[in-house]
């Protein structure tokens, strides 16, 4: 049997090869877009179970993300197998609660419950890829202004002035400087900001970058988050 590997991003850097295993095509797609936007990773996909099998016998990977509810009852058998070919390979993998009984002693596994955070699948591939993520250094958003994420606060060298930022505001923050100058859809920030375990409408969203909106002016009106037309278009200058 011939497999295809689908959509393989060669990036600029030698980063880790992942495997994403989903029979939902939207969420196949979601998935691989945010990790492909987040960090240039090298992301293969597949939706076929068979496929799946072969591109593992014939290939490796560092990272396996997987929908355990696609494996069904080969979920644990799968894991093992997994695991068998190297001590380096790193599995991450989402289940609805009820798989919990029949995976919680398997090794080496980094288990999402459904529904998930988008940002705390990103998380783990920082940590695998032993990259420092923007969480934690020091960011000058201009020659003046200090980023903490860490601190959850920007700051004016010149002025002396500080403001501090809630978790979502720093969150978006985080999110945009990694896009900055880049056009950014609103979906995306629901998506990365928000994750796909809670309901969130337009207003919701846009109260938050008002308040970011104005904490950056306050910091320096010449440095803000921009709405740039009524489709919902944002981005950082």
């Amino acid at each position: 049997m011939n497999f295809k590997l689908i959509n393989k991003v060669i990036s600029l850097n030698q980063n880790i090869p992942i495997l994403l295993y989903e029979k939902e095509k939207i969420l196949n797609s979601i998935l691989q877009y945010q990790i492909l936007s987040y960090n240039n990773y090298d992301v293969f996909i597949t939706e076929n179970y068979e496929e799946l099998h072969e591109i593992v016998i014939n290939r490796n990977f560092n990272v396996y993300i997987l929908n355990l509810n696609d494996l069904g009852n080969d979920s644990k058998n799968f894991i093992k197998k997994l695991q068998s070919k190297s001590e380096n390979i790193n599995i991450i993998a989402y289940h609805e609660p009820y798989l919990k009984k029949t995976i919680k002693n398997a090794e080496k596994l980094f288990l999402l419950e459904k529904p998930f955070k988008l940002i705390t699948l990103l998380n783990h591939l920082d940590n695998i890829n032993n990259s420092k993520p923007i969480y934690n250094s020091n960011k000058y958003l201009m020659d003046h202004i200090i980023y903490s994420p860490t601190k959850k606060t920007i700051s004016n060298l010149e002025t002396n002035c500080t403001e501090h930022l809630t978790e979502k505001e720093n969150n978006l923050l985080i999110y945009l400087y990694n896009k900055k100058n880049e056009e950014i859809l609103k979906k995306d920030l629901l998506i990365n900001i928000w994750g796909f375990s809670e309901k969130i409408n337009t207003h919701t969203l846009e109260t938050h970058i008002y308040r970011l909106k104005q904490k950056l002016n306050r910091i320096d009106k010449n440095f803000s988050l921009s709405l740039k037309n009524k489709n919902g278009l944002y981005y950082l200058k």
